[in-house]
């Protein structure tokens, strides 16, 4: 067999998803060394951020169900999903105990889950990590987020809770903020958040954190700890719509808006970070103001193919905007479907304190 240079391995294998390396590491001790390697783990992590993955939330249980975009057949109409294309996702270290759990945030293939206490979770590897406690009541808490700093190599949870303060006449809020650093296992205090976001989960796109609020975008950069405020598409209308929502898809930040009196979906694609003329107007959806129950949401953008994925209760409609399309497909044996996303894959291991990459032994 002619030589291979280990180079050449690593080039290939960090196109792989992150499911079949992980299997891969007990192929030889080459290919666990190169996978287990921080700075393979950082590379395949960025090659990720544009996975066709889409994961699928049950209502009953932990469970967790995924599958390719590409499995879809863009040609034929209206479609069932071939179930020998649906993987369930298997959770065998997931204790007993935390069967009962609450979903708060995604970022890179991890996830931000609540049983009494916060956890993250990777599913792919078993991993949970329990963050240390902190003296909040749950309900002072309005915004919370995972994301990672690249700068530190150090994925960070924050909190956002509000806070009395009693003054002569009347009582105010100040929104103090904490961030919790998964290297140092410890939360520290930094600038408080200027305004309430509307939407609780902050979203993780090019290093920071970002929710929505009837000011603007509020973006916290986990690099330095700072807030700023990115200003909202033009034709935002903050008092009528009934929930606004932010998605940070194939490398892009997208503000969405629900109008239930109108019966209007409108999202836009931010081209330019911070800049409010490169707001771009993505897609607009009209239906019966009269069906209330409806719930809309954005899941995927492939922006190279101009299309959109939209989940529509628990159907989804598949928009090609260049060729004024659309595909409509369900999902069969799953049900209860309460929310979907792209999801890629992660390979970070985080039981290694001081570390966030490092696989271990095979």
């Amino acid at each position: 067999m002619s030589y291979i240079p280990p180079e050449l391995h690593r080039n290939i294998l960090v196109r792989l998803p992150a499911e079949s390396l992980f299997r891969f590491r007990c192929v030889c001790k080459l290919w666990l060394g190169i996978i287990d390697d921080p700075s393979f783990i950082r590379a395949h992590t960025n090659n990720e951020l544009y996975s066709h993955t889409l994961l699928l939330v049950n209502r009953l249980g932990p469970t967790l169900y995924s599958f390719s975009l590409d499995s879809l057949n863009y040609i034929k109409g209206p479609q069932m999903i071939d179930p020998t294309c649906i993987k369930r996702l298997i959770e065998p270290s997931l204790p007993a105990k935390l069967q009962n759990f609450f979903y708060l945030a995604f970022c890179n293939g991890l996830i931000l889950i609540s049983q009494q206490n916060w956890r993250i979770w990777n599913p792919l590897t078993g991993d949970i990590h329990e963050l240390s406690r902190l003296d909040i009541c749950p309900l002072d808490v309005v915004g919370f987020g995972l994301g990672y700093d690249g700068d530190a190599d150090d994925y960070k949870v924050v909190r956002i809770h509000k806070s009395r303060v009693h003054g002569i006449k009347k009582i105010s809020f100040v929104y103090k903020t904490v961030v919790y650093s998964l290297k140092s296992d410890s939360w520290s205090k930094i600038q408080n958040c200027t305004c309430i976001p509307r939407d609780s989960r902050g979203t993780f796109w090019n290093g920071a954190l970002y929710w929505p609020s009837n000011a603007g975008v509020i973006a916290l950069h986990l690099g330095t700890n700072s807030y700023c405020m990115l200003p909202l598409p033009p034709t935002v209308n903050v008092v009528e719509c009934f929930y606004v929502t932010l998605y940070a898809l194939d490398g892009y930040l997208i503000y969405s808006q629900f109008i239930y009196t109108r019966g209007t979906f409108d999202s836009w694609v931010m081209k330019d970070n911070g800049v409010e003329k490169s707001w771009i107007k993505l897609i607009s959806l009209q239906y019966s103001p009269d069906d209330i129950s409806l719930r809309l949401r954005l899941v995927a953008y492939l922006s190279s193919k101009e299309q959109v994925l939209v989940q529509m209760d628990s159907h989804f409609l598949w928009f090609d905007i260049g060729n004024n399309s659309v595909l409509k497909f369900s999902i069969p044996g799953i049900p209860n479907i309460i929310s979907s996303r792209i999801f890629p894959g992660s390979l970070v291991r985080l039981n290694v304190r001081g570390s966030v990459g490092g696989l271990g032994s095979c």
